[in-house]
């Protein structure tokens, strides 16, 4: 619409998402992505904010979940989840998913125990922050590059990104309400101008649009809150290094299991998850000869993927242990 600043029209477009899909709830970390979203909804359309973390971490979503729910005056709970809690997600993520990706399945375990508690709380559409960061970017990597380089990158990403949510929610029988992910969103993201995106002053920072709009909405603590990829705000880094650590000397033995296999590892965090995944699948799916295949664990490669769906590696930032 002619005279709305960039702001404004983000602000019309992801009210006009959110009312399209009328959620009830929303998986709140404190985070400006989520935090946005949970401000720009219709006061009385959120029945509950829901956060969890692992109970054994120090995780600062607590902190920041908490303040947006009072300031909102919507319910919030808190789920603080443990190993045992952990370990039975990820079997379910890994059977749901089909990966053994220690990252994407520990981020994972945070949104599936919120998604549960969802449902156990009658909620039918819960709301997530999904596409925040890759949109306006909201990881360091990304505000360090030039900006024709991040133009590129932004828009290589809206034809190959996939988040999980949508498939979590499935197991619980919860739809998963995307707004970041609304067309005509990504379409306003993919022209806003640099400035827009990555700020520079004192410091660097990335979505600077989103960080303004709480600003005006009265939020700056969440505005000025650093970010935290999700297994450092709820805390869920601990849980692979520690499922590790209950394997004792099968850990060893899944190492060398796999490799057998022709399997290799591009983080030994990926062992008990890799025992998860062939105790469920029996084995890793393999190439067909000529056709695409990931450099670590010999699975179909897509084309249109940065990443192995299978093993999660990513051939521009990690490498294949032995």
């Amino acid at each position: 619409m002619p005279g709305l600043s960039p702001k404004e029209r983000l602000a019309q477009l992801l009210k006009g998402a959110i009312l399209k899909a009328k959620p009830d709830g929303v998986i709140l970390s404190g985070g400006i992505d989520s935090s946005l979203l949970a401000a720009l909804a219709p006061r009385g359309m959120l029945d509950l904010g829901v956060t969890a973390c692992f109970e054994v971490s120090d995780a600062r979503d607590r902190f920041y979940s908490k303040m947006v729910a009072e300031r909102l005056g919507i319910r919030h709970v808190v789920i603080e989840y443990g190993i045992e809690e952990a370990a039975m997600a990820a079997r379910d993520i890994v059977k749901s998913l089909g990966t053994f990706d220690h990252v994407e399945i520990r981020n994972d375990i945070t949104i599936y125990m919120a998604i549960m508690a969802c449902n156990e709380e009658g909620i039918s559409c819960a709301m997530t922050g999904d596409g925040g960061d890759e949109l306006f970017a909201g990881y360091d990597f990304m505000v360090k590059m030039g900006e024709a380089e991040l133009d590129r990158y932004i828009d290589s990403l809206t034809g190959k990104w996939s988040f999980s949510a949508t498939q979590l929610g499935k197991t619980f029988g919860v739809s998963v309400a995307q707004p970041y992910l609304d067309t005509e969103v990504v379409g306003l993201a993919r022209r806003l101008p640099h400035g827009w995106r990555v700020h520079k002053s004192t410091k660097v920072l990335g979505k600077w649009i989103l960080r303004s709009m709480l600003e005006d909405l009265g939020y700056p603590e969440i505005a000025q809150r650093e970010k935290e990829p999700i297994e450092l705000g709820s805390g869920s880094v601990m849980i692979s290094k520690a499922l590790n650590e209950a394997l004792g000397e099968e850990l060893g033995e899944i190492v060398e299991e796999a490799l057998c296999d022709g399997v290799r590892f591009w983080s030994r965090e990926q062992a008990y998850f890799y025992k998860v995944f062939k105790e469920v699948f029996g084995k890793v799916p393999r190439a067909l000869p000529g056709e695409p295949s990931c450099a670590c664990c010999g699975s179909p490669l897509k084309a249109n993927r940065i990443a192995c769906r299978c093993c999660g590696f990513c051939a521009l930032s990690n490498t294949c242990e032995r």
